[in-house]
């Protein structure tokens, strides 16, 4: 009787286990969701796969989405009706953005089969969301990304089980397809508190689009909060991108260090097939082997899909940047000639294409700054600020005509935020202050300033002092709050 009466209390903390654990994910504690869920999978009381579904959905939080995919196909052969159908969904999601587009049609189908009549709203608009990542998948950008926006704004609460929200999802695919300034503006307009997924995507952005102070800020607001591994990657991708953007070498190859375990062994996304070229860019400069296994991840990904040219297209623009980095010309005019080709079956990869051409040239030393200001100015256009930039500056290096060395630099110059697109000063900053300006928000040191702007630190120095002195800024803090401010940053 007594041993009845501990088993009995054993059973029944097992399954409260399996309620815990759900209920704590719903609630944001994840490392207390998955603990549960583990202590209730481990009984093998979870009968009604809870606890199943917390392992899945912290699979994915953690970067695995091709096992949460797998994980929710196990929880929904156990079940039927629209619990069947919400696991699938959720599968099928998972296994999209992985790039698995097979496995998700599959999960779609089988999902579609278990849908009750009539459907929960909830459901209706997980499977949309599912279906509208694939669609995604296979080139449909700007009119998934639209599709999402709308699905993202039914009146039901968003899946806390699904891999991603469905309002993320929208800004995540606006990014994929080329136009980073939207991505920025529609994740900037999203209604209520930023979730951690939705900060690391804003630092990401601010990252691609020069606002390097805002990116750095935005990881210094997370630091402390727990961040699983999905979300921790896009950290990782801006941290060691600031760090190469400094120039300072030894700093970079130290940042890399950190963050390489992340890296390692997390399933690529497609949609965000740029931050894994970032990371592979930094790998490049530190090391061979994290540069190839870095690499050959983003190929298998790349295939996996079936490579939709859209894809392909952003792997050739991380094939170029890390010949950049390497100085590899022959490597940089490959990129550049398979841009071209793509480029001339799909039209809006013109400008990066042509950004290619510009620096394959430029590293064979051929300087033409009518054809580089002009590519400049489309990376410019579609948000690449930072890069439209570093290639007017490259340029300037190799220029031999000093006239078109200044041109260069002007127009370098007006490429990044807080200048009005043409290099020409405004408010109480002078040109040139703007500039220095832009770059102490960003936390570069003096040295690091000089070289950037080709002046002396002592000539940044002069130029810092200036500014205090009109801003009325009696610390860097200060300073720094008031460029912010007057360069509207």
């Amino acid at each position: 009787m007594i041993a009845q009466v501990v088993r009995i209390e054993r059973d029944t903390h097992a399954v409260s286990d399996a309620f815990v654990a759900e209920q704590a994910w719903r609630d944001g504690d994840v490392i207390g969701a998955i603990e549960a869920a583990d202590r209730a999978l481990a009984a093998d009381t979870d009968t009604d796969g809870r606890a199943a579904g917390v392992a899945a959905a912290g699979a994915a939080a953690d970067g695995a989405l091709l096992d949460a995919a797998a994980r929710w196909r196990g929880v929904g052969s156990a079940l039927d009706g629209a619990a069947a159908a919400r696991a699938a969904g959720r599968a099928a999601l998972a296994a999209a953005l992985a790039g698995d587009v097979a496995a998700a049609v599959d999960d779609l189908a089988t999902a579609k089969d278990q849908l009750p009549n009539p459907a929960p709203r909830g459901l209706t608009v997980l499977l949309g969301g599912a279906g509208v990542v694939v669609e995604a998948m296979e080139g449909a950008l700007e009119r998934a990304a639209r599709h999402l926006t709308g699905l993202a704004a039914a009146s039901v609460a968003p899946d806390p089980m699904a891999a991603e929200r469905l309002d993320e999802l929208a800004v995540t695919v606006t990014a994929a397809g080329g136009d980073i300034e939207a991505a920025r503006a529609l994740l900037n307009a999203l209604p209520g508190t930023p979730t951690r997924r939705g900060r690391m995507l804003g630092a990401w952005l601010d990252l691609r689009t020069g606002h390097f102070g805002a990116a750095r800020e935005a990881l210094t607001g997370m630091a402390g909060t727990p961040v699983l591994r999905r979300d921790a990657l896009l950290a990782a991708a801006v941290t060691v991108g600031l760090a190469r953007r400094t120039g300072d070498a030894a700093a970079t190859a130290a940042t890399w260090a950190r963050v390489a375990p992340v890296v390692a062994g997390a399933d690529v996304e497609l949609l965000l097939l740029d931050v894994w070229g970032e990371l592979s860019v930094v790998a490049e400069q530190v090391s061979p082997t994290d540069r190839d296994l870095v690499v050959d991840a983003m190929r298998t990904a790349l295939d996996r899909a079936g490579s939709p040219w859209w894809a392909v297209a952003a792997d050739r623009w991380w094939q170029l940047e890390r010949a950049v980095v390497a100085e590899d010309q022959a490597a940089a005019a490959a990129a550049a000639a398979e841009l071209d080709t793509l480029a001339a079956d799909h039209p809006r990869l013109r400008g990066r294409a042509d950004a290619a051409a510009a620096w394959a040239a430029v590293l064979a030393g051929r300087v033409c700054p009518a054809t580089v200001d002009a590519a400049a100015a489309r990376l410019a256009d579609a948000g690449l600020r930072g890069e439209a930039a570093d290639l007017c500056r490259a340029a300037a290096q190799r220029a031999t005509d000093p006239a078109a060395t200044r041109r260069l630099l002007g127009a370098g110059r007006g490429m990044l935020p807080g200048t009005d697109g043409s290099g020409r000063a405004s408010g109480l900053l002078s040109e040139r202050e703007r500039e220095v300006g832009a770059l102490v928000v960003d936390g570069l040191t003096q040295k690091e300033i000089g070289a950037r702007l080709y002046i002396s630190p002592k000539t940044v120095e002069q130029h810092v002092a200036r500014m205090r002195q009109k801003l009325a800024a009696s610390n860097r803090a200060a300073l720094v709050a008031a460029l912010r401010t007057q360069l509207g940053l």
